[in-house]
């Protein structure tokens, strides 16, 4: 019969092996509320209060810069993506005082949410 413990002591690499493959375990469990994306803004804080139907599979980032345009605004977020979002694009109110934008992936993304700061 197999024994982990006989496993183990056969061999020290073995023993760093499980080290570091229950690491790779434990970091893969999520320690936020369930239906809520943790992100981390550039200066590391994390940003958890996105809606899940909102922010289906982490499309949710932090903007770093809101332009005007003629026809809408063009959001930049943190990790250097710019999009348009239409002036008619419904907004929520923003849980931290800073804008943000959800959207897909592909080629031509879709906005799904948009977060506006108070008194914007």
């Amino acid at each position: 019969m197999f024994s982990m413990t006989g496993w183990l002591q056969g061999s020290g690499n073995r023993s760093v092996m499980v080290a570091l493959l229950m690491l790779l375990i434990s970091a893969g469990i999520p320690s936020s509320p369930a239906g809520a994306h943790v992100h981390h803004s550039a200066n590391g804080s994390p940003v958890n209060w996105y809606p899940r139907d909102c922010c289906h599979d982490g499309d949710c980032h932090p903007v770093l810069r809101v332009e005007s345009a003629s026809d809408g605004l063009l959001m930049t977020t943190e990790d250097g993506v710019t999009l348009f979002v239409n002036p008619a694009k419904s907004r929520r109110p923003s849980l931290d005082s800073r804008w943000h934008v959800c959207f897909g992936a592909g080629e031509d993304p879709s906005v799904f949410c948009v977060f506006e700061p108070p008194n914007s």
